[in-house]
C-alpha cells in the first residue's frame, strides 16, 4: 500500500503528527510505502520560508489578529477563496502520480480542503483521511470529500455528528504521537521533584527573568527548560542558574517527559497528547491563541491538568504547591490513564485495511 501524508509546518505540531502516523503505518504494514510531504514547500518553494516566517511573527506579535481571523473563518459560509488553488491542485496531482498514492492522509486543514477540491475536480475516488490535530473542531477541518475523520476525543466526535458528519466516518484515536511516548507511569512520590518547561517549536516561553530566578530558588526542584527556536532565551538562561538546565531543540523529548513529575507548557495539541500518553501531569501557561484557549478548556474539563490564571512570574508559588501535592499529581495521572483507555488505538490500522479491501473489489 502506498500512502501520501500531506501537512504544513505552521508550528511543528502538524508535521510531528504526520511523522507519528508514518511510524505507526510502517510498524503495522511492513510492505507500506509512506510519503510525508509539506504541500506548501512543494508548491511555493523559495517563498515558503517567508510565509512560515510571517506566520511565526503573527503568532508571537499579532495574536489579536490571529484570533480575529480564526473566529471569522470558523463559520462554514466564511471560508475564504484561495487564489492559488489550481496551482496547489496541479502539484498535488503530480505528488499522487509520482508516489502512486492509494490513500491520502491530511494533518492540516488546508490539505483536507485541497484534496477535497482535487477529488471533486478530477472525479477520482482516492480515500481521504483527515487527522484532526486539535482537541476542538474548527470548520476548516470539514470537507465533503473526506472519507474518514480521526479525532482526539469523544467530544469532537459529538461535534462532528452535530455538524452533519455520519458517525461511521469518525473514529476517536487521540492525536498521534511517537511510540516512545506510549508508556504507563506508576504512582510515585519523591522528595526531589523534576519540572519540565516547554514552549513548542517557536519557544513561546515567559520573557521575565524574575520567573526563572524564582524557579531556581524552589527547594528540592530541578527544572529543565527546552527553548526550541527561542535562541535569545537560550542564551539568556544557559549556565546561569544551578537548578535550571536549558536546552534548545532535542530529539528525546520523551525521555525528559519520563523523568519529569510535572510539565509546564503552552497548550498545543501535540504536546498535550505527548503528556497524556506519558501520563505526565500538565500545568499550562495561560493561553492567548484562540485554539489554545479551547485546548486549555479541554484539559480542565477532562481533569488532565491545571491552567495557570496568573502571569508566570506570579505563579511560582502555585507551581511549587502543585509539585509538592503528590495526591493531586497521582489523581491527574489516573485521569490520563482513564482517558487513554477510551481511545481506539487501532483506528488507523483498521481504516487502512478497510480502504485496501475496497480497492481490491
Amino acid at each position: 500500500m502506498k500512502i501520501l501524508i500531506l501537512t504544513g509546518k505552521f508550528g511543528m505540531g502538524h508535521y510531528s503528527a504526520s511523522n507519528s502516523l508514518s511510524e505507526e503505518i510502517r510498524n503495522q504494514f511492513a510492505d507500506a510505502d509512506v510519503f510525508v510531504e509539506d504541500i506548501f514547500m512543494h508548491t511555493l518553494q523559495r517563498s515558503c520560508g517567508a510565509m512560515y516566517g510571517a506566520f511565526s511573527f503573527l503568532v508571537k506579535k499579532g495574536s489579536r489578529i490571529y484570533n480575529l481571523v480564526y473566529k471569522r473563518i470558523e463559520r462554514p459560509d466564511k471560508q475564504p477563496p484561495f487564489p492559488l488553488m489550481r496551482r496547489f491542485c496541479s502539484v498535488l496531482a503530480l505528488l499522487i502520480e509520482n508516489t502512486g498514492a492509494e490513500v491520502v492522509i491530511s494533518t492540516y486543514p488546508f490539505c483536507s480542503r485541497l484534496v477535497s477540491e482535487y477529488k471533486k475536480s478530477t472525479g477520482r475516488k482516492i480515500p481521504l483521511i483527515t487527522c484532526i490535530t486539535d482537541v476542538t473542531c474548527h470548520s476548516q477541518w470539514l470537507h465533503p470529500e473526506t472519507d474518514l475523520y480521526l479525532t482526539a476525543a469523544p467530544e469532537i466526535k459529538k461535534d462532528l455528528i452535530q455538524r452533519g458528519v455520519a458517525p461511521e466516518r469518525i473514529l476517536v484515536s487521540g492525536i498521534p504521537v511517537h511510540r516512545q511516548f506510549l508508556w504507563e507511569r506508576g504512582d510515585c512520590s519523591t522528595a526531589k521533584k523534576h519540572l519540565l518547561i516547554m514552549g513548542g517549536g517557536l519557544g513561546l516561553l515567559p520573557r521575565a527573568e524574575a520567573f526563572y530566578r524564582r524557579l531556581n530558588q524552589l527547594p528540592h526542584v530541578q527544572t529543565t527548560i527546552i527553548t526550541g527556536n527561542n535562541k535569545a532565551l537560550y542564551r539568556t538562561l544557559k549556565n546561569k542558574y544551578p537548578n535550571i538546565s536549558v536546552l534548545e531543540f532535542v530529539e528525546d523529548v520523551h525521555r525528559h517527559m519520563q523523568n519529569a513529575d510535572l510539565i509546564i507548557s503552552k497548550p498545543g495539541g501535540i504536546t498535550l497528547f505527548e503528556a497524556i500518553f506519558s501520563e505526565l501531569p500538565l500545568l499550562l501557561f495561560s493561553p492567548f491563541l484562540e485554539h489554545e484557549i479551547r485546548n486549555g478548556e479541554f484539559v480542565r474539563e477532562n481533569q488532565l491538568g491545571i491552567v495557570l490564571s496568573k502571569k508566570p512570574e506570579a505563579s511560582v508559588g502555585d507551581i511549587q504547591e502543585i509539585l509538592c501535592n503528590d495526591e493531586q499529581l497521582n489523581n491527574i495521572r489516573s485521569n490520563m490513564r482513564r482517558f487513554k483507555s477510551g481511545l481506539d488505538h487501532h483506528a488507523l490500522t483498521r481504516a487502512l485495511l478497510q480502504f485496501g479491501a475496497q480497492r481490491a473489489l
